[in-house]
C-alpha cells in the first residue's frame, strides 16, 4: 500500500506518494540526483552513500546510511543530503572534493561521490573532532580502482585544514559553511524539519502487514523483489526518548536502537567501557548507523554479532502485539534455523538485561574471512561474574556453531564455581565441542569450525585473565 513521504531532499521538502518498501537510491536516482551510484545493492561499496540527518531529542543528527538499503518509508521527517547538495547554488567545489582532486584521489569516479559524502558527514557528525579518526567514517566506501592511498592522503589533509571546528553543533555549522564545506542552507534545516515532520504512524494500514521491518540492512540483502512486493509496516526510532534506558535495574533498548546508538550510549559506555573497541567488527559506519538490534535478533541468523553479545549478558526480549505484553528470555528466543518464538502479529518492544551489580567482565570475540566488513565464520561472547578467585557466574554464547545462536549453557555451568587455569578452561572447551553441531559450507568446514569456537574460548580467558592462563599451556 503506498503512503505519504514527507522529507528535506537537499534543500527542498518532498512530499510524494510511494510504495513505503521501495529504496531511497531508486528514488533519488528517479529524480536525477545521480550522483548516488548503485554498486552493489547490499551495502558493501558505499557507492549509493547519502547523509541522513534527523530530529533526535530537538537535535539535528547528521550520519552516513547506504542508500540502496534505506527503504523510503525510513527517511520520513528526515534530511537527505546527496552530492548535488553539497554544492547547491554554489558552482565552486568544497575543500574535501578540492583534497580529492589535488591528490589524485578520482579515477574512475563511480566511487567518488560516496568518498566526498562520508568525509563531509566526518565533520557534521563528529562530537570531539580532535579524538576522531576521519578513516572511520569511509570504511563503508571502497575504491575498486585500487586507489585507496590517494584518498587517504585526500582524507588525512582535509582532516588538517578543517580540524579545528567547534564541537558545539550550531557553532560547527556556522564555521563549515564559512569553510564552503557544506551550503548555507543547512542553518534552517532543523527548523524546515520540525515544520514538515507528520508521524507517519498516523497513516498506518490497519491490516497485519507481511512484514514489520526496523532497519531492512539484510532483508534488502536477502529478499529485494519479495520486500518491494510486500505490505510493509516500519518500526520507527522515536525521536523524542532515549533509545537506551534504564528501567528498575534493568538496561533496556527499544528495537529500533541502531548499532551506532548502542556504540554511543552513555548508559551502556558506562556498564561496558570497552564496547566501543567492539564497533569495528559490527559491519561499516553506514551499516551500523541503520541496523537495529530488533532486526539483529529477528533475523535469527545464526552468527548475528549483536545477538551473541546480548545471549552473553542473559537479556530477555519484549514482545508485545495489540493484546499481549510477555518476556521472553533470549536464551529461549530461538527454536530452529531462522525461526523463533514470536507469534504473527507480534513485534520486539525492547531488549533487556539486568545491570551488574559485582565484578564483571566481558569480551566478544570473532572471526571471519575479512578482518572487517564481513560476516562471522564463528563468533562468540562471554560475561563473568568473579569473586574470591573462583567463577560464580559465567555466561558463553557462540554463533556460527549450531542452527541457532547457541548459549553454551553446559560449558557454562561446568565452569561456574571454579577457579580459573589451564586445565579447567581445556575441560570446558571439550564440553562446548560436544554442544555444538557446525556444518561445513562457505564460511568453513565443520573441523574448522570447531577449531575457531575453542580457540576463541581460550581467547576469552587470555585477554581478561592473562595473569592466570599462560597462553604456551593452551597450544
Amino acid at each position: 500500500m503506498n503512503q505519504n513521504i514527507t522529507f528535506l531532499l537537499n534543500n527542498s521538502a518532498v512530499t510524494a506518494v510511494l510504495n513505503p518498501a521501495a529504496v531511497t537510491l531508486d528514488f533519488l536516482r528517479s529524480c536525477k540526483l545521480t550522483g548516488a551510484k548503485e554498486g552493489c545493492k547490499e551495502g558493501d561499496c558505499g557507492a549509493c552513500t547519502v547523509i541522513c540527518g534527523t530530529m533526535e531529542n530537538d537535535k539535528v543528527i547528521y550520519r552516513t546510511v547506504n542508500s540502496c538499503l534505506v527503504p523510503v518509508m525510513n527517511i520520513h521527517g528526515s534530511h537527505i543530503v546527496t552530492i548535488e547538495g553539497l554544492n547547491l547554488n554554489n558552482s565552486q567545489l568544497s575543500p574535501v572534493q578540492s583534497a580529492f582532486l589535488s591528490e589524485g584521489a578520482a579515477q574512475c569516479g563511480f566511487c567518488t561521490p560516496g568518498f566526498i559524502v562520508s568525509l563531509t558527514a566526518f565533520f557534521l557528525s563528529s562530537g570531539n573532532l580532535k579524538n576522531n579518526n576521519i578513516l572511520d567514517f569511509i570504511d563503508g566506501n571502497v575504491c575498486r580502482c585500487t586507489g585507496h592511498s590517494s584518498i587517504i592522503r585526500a582524507a588525512v589533509n582535509i582532516k588538517k585544514e578543517i580540524g579545528n571546528a567547534p564541537d558545539e553543533f550550531e557553532k560547527r555549522l556556522l564555521y563549515l559553511i564559512n569553510k564552503n564545506i557544506i551550503p548555507e542552507y543547512f542553518l534552517t534545516v532543523k527548523e524546515k524539519l520540525t515544520e514538515l515532520y507528520v508521524d507517519p504512524t498516523d497513516n498506518n494500514n490497519s491490516d497485519m502487514p507481511d512484514y514489520y521491518v526496523g532497519g531492512g540492512t539484510d532483508l534488502f540483502v536477502q529478499k529485494p523483489d519479495e520486500m518491494l512486493s510486500s505490505d510493509l509496516s516500519f518500526i520507527f526510532k522515536r525521536n523524542t526518548a532515549d533509545n537506551v534506558f534504564e528501567d528498575d535495574g534493568y538496561c533496556c533498548l527499544r528495537s529500533s536502537s541502531t548499532v551506532t546508538d548502542i556504540l554511543e550510549s552513555a548508559l551502556l559506555k558506562n556498564i561496558f567501557p570497552g564496547i566501543t573497541d567492539f564497533s569495528e567488527l559490527f559491519g561499516s559506519t553506514p551499516i551500523r548507523n541503520n541496523a537495529t538490534v530488533g532486526g539483529n535478533i529477528n533475523n535469527a541468523s545464526p552468527i548475528g554479532d549483536m545477538t551473541a553479545f546480548f545471549l552473553a549478558l542473559d537479556s530477555d526480549v519484549i514482545l508485545t502485539s495489540d493484546k499481549s505484553e510477555r518476556a521472553v528470555s533470549l536464551k529461549d528466543y530461538f527454536v530452529s534455523y531462522k525461526k523463533t518464538v514470536r507469534s504473527r502479529g507480534e513485534i520486539i518492544k525492547f531488549i533487556r538485561f539486568k545491570i551488574p551489580k559485582k565484578n564483571f567482565f566481558i569480551n566478544f570475540e570473532k572471526v571471519s574471512k575479512r578482518t572487517y566488513l564481513d560476516i562471522a565464520s564463528v563468533n562468540t561472547a562471554i560475561y563473568i561474574e568473579y569473586e574470591n578467585e573462583r567463577i560464580s557466574k559465567i555466561n558463553i554464547s557462540a554463533g556460527g556453531v549450531f542452527e541457532t545462536p547457541k548459549f553454551l549453557s553446559l560449558a557454562s555451568e561446568f565452569l561456574t564455581g571454579k577457579k580459573i587455569n589451564a586445565e579447567v578452561i581445556k575441560e570446558a572447551v571439550r564440553i562446548a565441542d560436544a554442544e555444538i553441531s557446525p556444518i561445513s559450507d562457505a564460511r568453513g568446514s565443520e573441523s574448522y569450525k570447531r577449531l575457531l569456537l575453542s580457540r576463541l574460548i581460550y581467547t576469552h580467558f587470555i585477554k581478561l585473565f592473562p595473569e592466570l592462563i599462560d597462553i604456551k599451556e593452551t597450544v
